[in-house]
């Protein structure tokens, strides 16, 4: 007598192929995690890659009077900045951002300091230190320079480069 293979092994059916081993589920998984491994890596590797670098004209000089400011975004689009005229060839540029509760801050130039309406604080236009109020620490400070007419944001200094 010749054995012959089962009738119910022969037939396929949703029974047979819903099941998965469990080599076959953690090789799902591996490939799964190593695909969205790459998906992240090469997210981030976009993100970091749009981000520009080196000098951005910002404004020019004759557009600006001394004790006056403006508003510009640095060093992206959602990253709005505040650059301020001291004197006739000397310019301070500072994050627009409050360090306490992210509310956008402004120059008052009647007490010459960078002013915070939500909760009273109040930044130095000098180094951007806290002069009142609950801010835990200064605003970041953009590096400036001035090429002829031309003001340059040039990077970012957070507060933690300056005490070093």
């Amino acid at each position: 007598m010749i054995d012959e293979p089962s009738q119910a092994s022969q037939i396929p059916g949703p029974e047979r192929d819903a099941k998965v081993s469990r080599r076959g589920f953690a090789k799902y998984i591996t490939v799964g995690g190593i695909a969205a491994a790459i998906g992240g890596i090469w997210a981030l590797r976009r993100h970091f890659h749009s981000l520009p670098e080196g000098a951005r004209l910002i404004a020019q000089a004759d557009a600006i009077p001394v004790e006056g400011s403006i508003i510009f975004q640095y060093p992206t689009p959602e990253k709005p900045c505040i650059l301020i005229r001291t004197g006739e060839t000397s310019f301070v540029a500072y994050s627009r951002i409050c360090t306490h509760n992210g509310c956008p801050v402004s120059y008052n130039p009647d007490n010459r300091d960078i002013e915070c309406p939500c909760h009273g604080g109040v930044y130095s236009i000098a180094d951007g230190s806290v002069l009142a109020g609950p801010p835990p620490k200064p605003l970041p400070r953009i590096r400036i320079e001035l090429r002829g007419n031309d003001v340059l944001a040039m990077g970012i200094v957070q507060a933690e480069d300056l005490a070093r």
